[in-house]
């Protein structure tokens, strides 16, 4: 069997993002790739967090690399590659709603609430906790999108105040008033579905 000697090339940097970014924007599609690998599980989970359908999530996810790809000139490391890459998402992700007009609950299809482990619960404590999880769900589907995108970032991508003002491209104040509100609403929303009690403090 002929081995055919192919030009070595360096493999790309590994150390950081910032190396991969500067080797990405100089051309090296290796470089790019590995980014790919280290971010596409994040961008999926938060696309699947929105649209609650694994398909779209996966075509999302796509469409939001193939931007990140041709946008990585105008990437200047004023945030986190990552954190570039979820605003792409989440923007990406409110296109989807604006051209399809659908409604879709924004979480996984089991939150921790209303989907615990298997055998942990008598199966009525587990079925008031799926009625529960039910009920989160469509409480933060009726959220402002702002709102909604706060509570995302924050409860299920575990982001710091700077990481999601970062991502929504606003300041931390504006972040924490989008996600108090949201917190708001939802508890509201809980309390008129009998959820939730009334503290009586407003």
């Amino acid at each position: 069997m002929e081995v055919v000697n192919e030009p070595l090339r360096s493999p790309p940097p590994r150390d950081d993002d910032a190396a991969l970014v500067a080797a990405a924007q100089a051309g090296d599609r290796y470089a790019f790739e590995e980014l790919v690998r280290r971010y596409r599980n994040d961008v999926f989970a938060l696309s699947l967090h929105f649209v609650k359908n694994r398909e779209e999530a996966w075509d999302i996810s796509q469409d939001v690399f193939v931007k990140a790809y041709g946008s990585l000139g105008s990437f200047r490391g004023e945030a986190s590659f990552k954190t570039w890459l979820l605003r792409i998402t989440a923007n990406r992700c409110k296109d989807f709603f604006k051209k399809r007009k659908l409604e879709t609950t924004p979480f996984d299809d089991a939150l921790a609430a209303g989907d615990p482990p298997s055998g942990t619960l008598h199966p009525g404590r587990q079925s008031e906790a799926r009625e529960l999880g039910a009920a989160i769900e469509e409480a933060v589907a009726q959220l402002p999108e702002k709102h909604r995108t706060a509570f995302l970032l924050r409860e299920y991508e575990g982001m710091s105040y700077q990481e999601m003002a970062d991502t929504m491209g606003c300041n931390i104040g504006t972040v924490m008033s989008r996600l108090h509100h949201a917190r708001r609403k939802l508890q509201n929303s809980l309390i008129k579905m009998g959820f939730v009690e009334e503290t009586g403090h407003g």
